[in-house]
């Protein structure tokens, strides 16, 4: 692991405060990718770091200094990319932490404020961080155990620091991989380890939304899976279609049930409305799966006692 005074860039020495409740290194923090004093740097990480204190002042590990604050989007398949809306990739925004032992990585809203989301990975269980683009910057992180994840919309001073950051902690960090070899998602009370596809803790047994109660609201009501995901007011317009469709195939079938007609005259347009039905179903399903393995909390059981268990923040 890294030290926390480390150094890494050769023309500023190491300075360890505190700033927002939480340990950082502001040789770092306030600089560029060439180690260069930058206010706007600055006024931008704090920015990001007054918003997610709360957050990280729980979950920072003894000997655990923040480095480096940045935004970006998490990322999208080619289908949800194709697929998306300008909902999806608000949706999408997330909050990156670079400290001296791991990179953090925070869903957040259009504020800034976090989701109760926690993605962390090691320094030793990252390959390689690379980045490229011209005109929309983005980051692609290829981890130990073959995984990679790429990261858009980065600020081209954030991409830049960003590489400089890698080159200098990968090499040093090399020999400490984890059993997971890769990241892992944390749960947002007690900080352990949560297990894909299994959507509960087994440490404080804090219990979240899961994937087969988001498929069957979105099946069956009317843009189900956003309203489960906790995103009401995205909801609206994919309800409204979705009524739409319903509506009119329903009169479609009425109409072909009554009419005098042949049924196969009102086969083709009852095939078309299923058809369309059918997609814009399986569209709220794709986007929503991403939000359900970002592990949402589900209702909190004030009765719930374990000894590892955390209170939420704020409450």
């Amino acid at each position: 692991m890294p030290a926390p005074d480390f150094q890494i860039h050769q023309n500023q020495l190491p300075c360890a405060t505190s700033a927002e409740g939480i340990s950082v290194r502001t040789d770092v923090l306030a600089t560029d990718e060439k180690g260069e004093n930058k206010s706007s740097v600055q006024k931008h990480t704090t920015k990001i770091l007054r918003k997610l204190g709360p957050i990280l002042q729980s979950i920072l590990l003894p000997n655990e200094l923040v480095l480096y604050a940045l935004r970006a989007r998490s990322p999208l398949s080619l289908v949800e990319q194709f697929t998306a809306a300008w909902w999806t990739r608000a949706l999408a925004a997330c909050a990156i932490i670079v400290t001296n032992t791991r990179i953090l990585f925070f869903p957040i809203k259009t504020d800034g404020s976090w989701r109760e989301s926690v993605l962390a990975v090691q320094w030793g269980d990252v390959e390689e961080i690379r980045v490229n683009g011209f005109l929309t910057l983005q980051a692609r992180f290829r981890f130990k155990n073959g995984t990679t994840a790429t990261y858009t919309a980065l600020r081209r001073v954030d991409a830049k620091k960003l590489a400089a950051m890698a080159a200098a902690l990968i090499p040093v960090a090399s020999g400490e991989q984890t059993a997971r070899h890769g990241p892992a998602h944390l749960c947002p009370d007690c900080r352990e380890a949560l297990e894909d596809g299994q959507y509960f803790c087994e440490n404080c047994r804090l219990t979240f939304k899961d994937e087969k109660t988001m498929i069957l609201r979105s099946v069956f009501l009317p843009a189900g899976g956003y309203f489960y995901t906790g995103h009401p007011l995205i909801a609206i317009l994919p309800a409204i279609v979705e009524i739409i469709f319903v509506f009119n195939l329903l009169l479609a079938l009425y109409g072909g049930l009554t009419s005098h007609r042949r049924p196969t005259e009102f086969l083709g347009v009852l095939l078309i409305l299923v058809a369309f039905w059918a997609i814009e179903t399986a569209i709220t399903i794709l986007h929503c799966r991403r939000y359900i393995r970002d592990f949402i909390p589900d209702r909190r059981n004030a009765s719930r006692v374990h000894a590892g268990a955390v209170p939420k923040l704020g409450d």
